[in-house]
């Protein structure tokens, strides 16, 4: 009887934790935009020899994020305060004053699982260039920041 008891206890125990309990694993800390490059004249998408960006997360220094070469597209991360914007800076020089490009969104609260809790869903984006220097204009192409493997904006350099 003891061993029943036994066997019983541990097969409970077994079958009482499922693996999505555990860990979330679907969630990600940061929300990223994707950001695709075309030729201002032709419209054609692009590729960049060099490629400098920095955010401003509200600290009093921007954090650099980027210093790439031969790129045609990057993810951003915004931020994740209580802010309901992102500043975004380009540059393709290294001392170029360079591009500001303001990020607008609205942020939407999504119920995911108990252990995960909520996740915070970007809806709306809006992109305004305040500084127009290398970046000539932005093409919206995704308006929801739901899914990293879609392009948010079309940079026309």
């Amino acid at each position: 009887m003891k061993n029943l008891i036994w066997i019983f206890g541990v097969l409970l125990l077994l079958t009482s934790c499922g693996g999505d309990d555990d860990i979330c694993l679907n969630s990600d800390s940061t929300p990223r935009l994707k950001l695709k490059f075309r030729n201002a004249s032709n419209n054609l998408i692009t590729r960049l020899d060099s490629l400098y960006v920095d955010v401003d997360y509200g600290k009093t220094k921007l954090t650099n994020i980027i210093s790439s070469a031969n790129v045609d597209s990057v993810f951003v991360p915004i931020r994740i305060d209580d802010s309901p914007y992102t500043d975004i800076y380009f540059r393709t020089r290294r001392n170029q004053t360079g591009s500001k490009l303001r990020i607008n969104y609205d942020k939407k609260s999504i119920y995911v699982s108990p252990a995960c809790g909520f996740k915070i869903n970007y809806e709306n984006l809006k992109a305004d260039l305040l500084k127009s220097d290398p970046v000539q204009s932005v093409q919206p192409n995704n308006t929801s920041l739901t899914n990293e493997n879609s392009i948010n904006f079309y940079l026309r350099f």
